[in-house]
């Protein structure tokens, strides 16, 4: 998309937030410095924008690595939720054996991730059911799954809420700077997005799968492995998304719980939408929903603006990226 396009795209955000501050009776100014503050205000503030961007920039990644092969995998908050459930399940059988325990998180996550997105895989390649509709299924699969596990098999017996026995703290990642929550996993996950974008833009491979996602009919004629190559980029994209969710577990929660997620699967398909579909887009747009929603609290705090506000403005960049390109999409058409 042009520079122009997306300049106007976020000018039109901008005036958008600034117009429903006005309306809250506040501030524009007052509210965008609130913001600013609850997000990089301190090393606190910092370390929960980094914390918070983890699961976004490895879901948006997953996002693009379905779509760069056709797929659009709606599944993300199932695959999400099934990587967290198998770090609760997994992380606790290692109480004094850390390494052990991170190592069978890192494993069983993305494991989980991409069994969670199997039957959709199936479903299309075997029986032609739309991935959007399978995948959205499976979510309420994975809901009710995560429900069951937390009042069942995996409920802390010493608990009184219906929660997941507890990782250890030596098998918690530590953070990275004294007082801030911010681990290793967002470097492990802003590392991912690098090796994605280097691997679909600079490989045989990235463009293997670009063919097959852009012309189908014509990679396949071209002798390229089309189903095997979708179906590959299919299962990737849930073990990153699984991965997000083990990572979840492992460096924030330390357990799981029900409700576990607030949407990350669902929010990291936007962040994509907004990154442009690229992995490093889509890893900035990422840790800029994480900015919007560590800085909510301030900005109802000191601005006096309900903090909803920092979820709606993401919401409208993504709506008006998809008005231009829909405009131009018109105009070409002409």
């Amino acid at each position: 998309m042009k520079a122009r396009t997306v300049l106007g795209v976020a000018i039109g955000t901008l005036a958008a937030a600034a117009l429903l501050v006005l309306l809250a009776g506040a501030s524009p100014a007052d509210a965008f410095a609130a913001l600013l503050r609850g997000a990089f205000g301190s090393k606190a503030a910092v370390g929960e924008t980094a914390a918070r961007s983890t699961g976004l920039v490895l879901t948006a990644v997953a996002a693009v690595v379905a779509f760069r092969a056709g797929v659009l995998n709606i599944g993300l908050e199932g695959q999400f939720l099934a990587g967290a459930a198998a770090a609760a399940a997994v992380g606790p059988l290692f109480p004094d054996l850390p390494i052990a325990a991170r190592a069978a998180v890192v494993f069983a996550a993305p494991l989980a991730g991409a069994l969670q997105a199997a039957p959709a895989v199936w479903l299309a390649e075997k029986r032609q059911v739309p991935p959007v509709l399978s995948t959205i299924l499976l979510n309420l699969v994975a809901v009710a799954g995560v429900t069951w596990l937390v009042r069942g098999p995996l409920r802390d017996p010493a608990g009184d809420y219906p929660q997941s026995r507890a990782l250890s703290d030596a098998v918690l990642l530590s953070p990275l700077v004294p007082g801030a929550r911010a681990t290793a996993a967002v470097l492990a996950a802003l590392g991912l997005a690098a090796t994605a974008a280097f691997l679909l833009a600079r490989t045989p491979l990235g463009l293997a799968l670009r063919a097959v996602g852009e012309a189908p009919r014509a990679a396949r004629a071209a002798g390229l492995p089309d189903v095997r190559l979708r179906s590959g980029a299919f299962l990737a994209s849930g073990a990153l998304a699984g991965l997000a969710g083990g990572l979840e577990v492992l460096a924030l929660t330390g357990r799981l719980y029900d409700p576990f997620s607030a949407g990350v699967g669902y929010s990291g398909i936007a962040a994509a939408l907004l990154g442009g579909m690229t992995p490093l887009g889509g890893a900035a747009s990422g840790f800029l929903f994480a900015a919007l929603g560590a800085g909510s609290s301030a900005l109802q705090r000191d601005a006096g603006v309900p903090s909803a506000l920092a979820s709606i403005v993401p919401a409208l960049a993504v709506l008006g990226l998809l008005l231009a390109r829909g405009g131009r999409t018109a105009e070409s058409s002409r």
